[in-house]
């Protein structure tokens, strides 16, 4: 059968043993509405019966809508002519109940399309940013700068004081050159089926050259932290959200988030308010609300650091100290162990 994008489609089902309990409440769960999400030939093929004590009768596109209070458009079973509102009073008590439990699905059908669009947007926007601002970013701004530089006599420069403008042009070109290798990186994951491009690199300079720019470089101690196959910026960016969040939820009068290294596990430890296990699962989920004593922060930082560095095949476990949180990260997660008979 075929269907368009939008269409609704009624579902009936049939009871296979009238003696068998569970075939009932396999028949209450069943649902009675399909939603077509693309236009298909076969909206058949998209159908699969997962219970195995009733069977689908029919598949009917649905004609006949209700409104809702809240002006959602629902379908029905209704069928003009033929079955209308008011002729069963039964079940039209029965789908009034039924359809408090469609609103929440409807929802999620409007929320998932609401997704899909911003998605192409997203998309069409690291084209952009992948393409077109490449060629400006690293290689025009910074020949130009290069070639201005070179041209400037040393007396000019002294005459108008240009030495702090010229460093403020390279420093700016490297920070913005920076940004782009992180945005970079997360339109690669935004692409299906990504896969993290690794290179083994020296985690404490790579770290420690991510953070040298920023204001809490001095409340962070990096040990040797050895080198690891990794995507350079992601990594970086995961470890620098995890220093953030020692700092940001921190009542110290001294703030501090050291980062050290024991065999093949990384440690960012700090001595802020403490994050329990629960709270760490909690404050993982996207948009998560964080409470603070100022206000209340979207925990998006945590949650981004977590899904890079278990992109990377590693396991982050939190733990709860004396002083604050340790944030233990395994980079060999899988261990084998010989079980002796």
């Amino acid at each position: 059968m075929k269907a368009k994008q939008g269409d609704w489609f009624s579902l009936r089902w049939a009871i296979e043993d009238f003696y068998d309990p569970i075939a009932f409440e396999h028949f209450d769960l069943a649902p009675r509405f399909h939603y077509v999400e693309e236009t298909c030939e076969d909206v058949e093929s998209f159908l699969v019966n997962e219970y195995d004590h009733i069977r689908l009768v029919s598949i009917t596109l649905t004609t006949v809508f209700v409104t809702t209070k809240d002006k959602i458009k629902l379908p029905t079973h209704y069928r003009e002519d033929e079955f209308m509102p008011g002729d069963n009073a039964q079940y039209d008590d029965w789908l009034a109940k039924y359809h408090k439990m469609q609103y929440s699905f409807a929802e999620h059908i409007r929320d998932k399309e609401a997704l899909q669009q911003k998605k192409l947007f997203l998309d069409h926007t690291a084209k952009i940013i992948r393409h077109d601002m490449h060629s400006g970013i690293n290689t025009y701004i910074p020949r130009g700068i290069k070639s201005l530089i070179k041209k400037l006599p040393n007396s000019l420069v002294k005459k108008h004081n240009l030495d702090l403008s010229i460093r403020m042009l390279n420093e700016g070109i490297d920070y913005t050159q920076k940004v782009y290798r992180g945005v970079y990186a997360f339109t690669n994951l935004m692409q299906d089926d990504a896969i993290v491009g690794k290179e083994r690199i020296d985690l404490s300079s790579a770290l420690e050259n991510h953070i040298q720019h920023t204001a809490y470089k001095m409340q962070v101690e990096i040990n040797d932290l050895g080198e690891a196959e990794v995507q350079p910026t992601l990594f970086c960016v995961a470890i620098d959200n995890l220093i953030k969040g020692g700092l940001q939820f921190n009542d110290s009068e001294v703030k501090w988030v050291k980062v050290y290294r024991k065999d093949d596990t990384i440690y960012v430890e700090d001595n802020g308010t403490g994050l329990s296990h629960e709270d760490f699962i909690r404050y993982c989920k996207p948009w998560s609300q964080i409470s603070t004593a100022n206000n209340d922060i979207q925990g998006l930082d945590l949650n981004i650091a977590v899904v890079i560095l278990e992109d990377h095949g590693f396991r982050v476990t939190p733990h709860l100290t004396e002083h604050g949180t340790r944030i233990e990260i395994d980079m060999n997660p899988i261990k084998e162990y010989i079980i002796n008979v």
